[in-house]
């Protein structure tokens, strides 16, 4: 089916349900909206329905590339052609892949008057937080159930702040170094919208039989190939010297000799979603500002190197299991050759208790004239069951 087909499935029937009737497990289903970039209900979508309410439903990202669907099968036919297409495909992405890099240049934004909405949104949010932290203090003990989620301020960590929002970029950073963040990912999103990808918010959707949940992320998509992006900014422990920490026991008697500090390390990520193809940059502000256009650059070369990971992948698991194959066939074949044994032996056992009992029939038939009564006449009950037939009394 097409990728638009399946977003409209996939919205209209629980995933449970819709893998039951494309004969397919629910994990799989999963997989390949994760593979074609095709959002799912996040947790508790199809309760609210039940319930009455009207949820918002993620909007299909790139509606452009309505491309096929394909799931697992069995079918040998079915499977050629399946990897047919899936080598087109990396053709194709390999030749975009190389065109976006040729022709895409990346120039650090000092400002944020064209930035992505994810970006923006971010900002605005930024700009509410001493408000937000304000209120939610006032509130007291049942500030978090009081306070609507998109009016709650985001956790603190380490002096470092984690941003999890809905429509909010995946970052945790000081808000003093946040102007530098939020310019830095509204010049490499730049750069990737540019190339031809797709950013957009992933919002977190319940898992199905008691698979894991899936969690919210920032995902750039082309051509069905999704990748998730993450910026975090490092801290540290610093000692304490004796006159600071005299100063902070006459608030805070339990201080300990050491406090968190925000550190200069940043670490910017692009993550394959299943099958490896990821890089990362560390270092300072300065340092990931001078490889803006690299990490633009590298973003898509991990796309059609996804594809080819994810095909080896596949080609490994294939020999795996038929490997499996061989082992369980081997080990079927000597359990049956020792049930074999085993059954020849109580043959053999058998038959040589048979031969034992007709020697002593013999000797009792032979013996049975000497015998007194009434012994003679129950030694032709013992001789009749001798296995003989010749030997067998009418």
């Amino acid at each position: 089916m097409k990728r638009s087909e399946l977003y409209a499935k996939v919205w209209s029937t629980p995933m449970t349900k819709l893998a039951a009737e494309l004969g397919i497990s629910d994990v799989g289903l999963a997989k390949a909206c994760r593979r074609h970039a095709v959002p799912a209900p996040p947790r508790g979508y199809w309760a609210r329905l039940r319930a009455g309410q009207n949820p918002d439903q993620t909007p299909l990202p790139t509606l452009e590339l309505d491309i096929a669907v394909h799931f697992a099968t069995t079918d040998p036919d079915e499977r050629a052609r399946q990897k047919a297409a899936e080598r087109k495909r990396i053709e194709a992405l390999s030749v975009h892949a190389k065109t976006a890099m040729a022709t895409v240049s990346v120039r650090f934004m000092e400002n944020l008057e064209n930035a992505h909405p994810l970006v923006k949104a971010t900002q605005r949010y930024c700009e509410r937080i001493p408000k937000l932290v304000e209120q939610y203090k006032r509130r007291g003990v049942n500030a978090w159930s009081t306070t609507k989620p998109e009016d709650r301020p985001p956790t603190e960590d380490h002096r470092r702040y984690r941003f999890f929002h809905q429509g909010l970029l995946n970052i945790t950073a000081s808000l003093e170094s946040m102007d530098w963040v939020l310019r830095f990912h509204a010049t490499i999103f730049g750069g990737l919208v540019a190339g031809g990808m797709v950013i957009s918010r992933r919002d977190e959707s319940e898992g199905h039989r008691g698979s894991r949940s899936i969690p919210a992320a920032i995902e750039a998509c082309m051509k069905g190939e999704t990748f998730t992006i993450e910026f975090t900014q490092g801290y540290r422990r610093v000692l304490l010297d004796s006159t600071e920490i005299a100063r902070k026991k006459k608030t805070e008697p339990w201080t300990r000799d050491f406090e968190y500090q925000v550190s200069e390390k940043l670490t910017f990520s692009i993550l394959g979603t299943e099958y490896g193809a990821r890089k990362s940059w560390q270092g300072t502000q300065e340092k990931l500002e001078s490889q803006a256009e690299e990490i633009v650059r590298t973003a898509f070369q991990l796309v059609p190197m996804q594809v080819e990971l994810r095909q080896q992948r596949e080609a490994a698991a294939l020999v795996a299991q038929r490997e499996a194959e061989v082992r369980a066939a081997e080990q079927r074949r000597v359990a049956a050759r020792a049930e074999q044994l085993k059954q020849a032996f109580l043959m053999v056992e058998a038959d040589a208790r048979v031969g034992q009992l007709e020697e002593f029939l013999a000797r009792l038939d032979q013996s049975m004239g000497g015998l007194a009564p009434p012994y003679g006449e129950r030694s032709k009950v013992w001789i009749d069951v001798d296995l003989a037939p010749e030997k067998r009394t009418p």
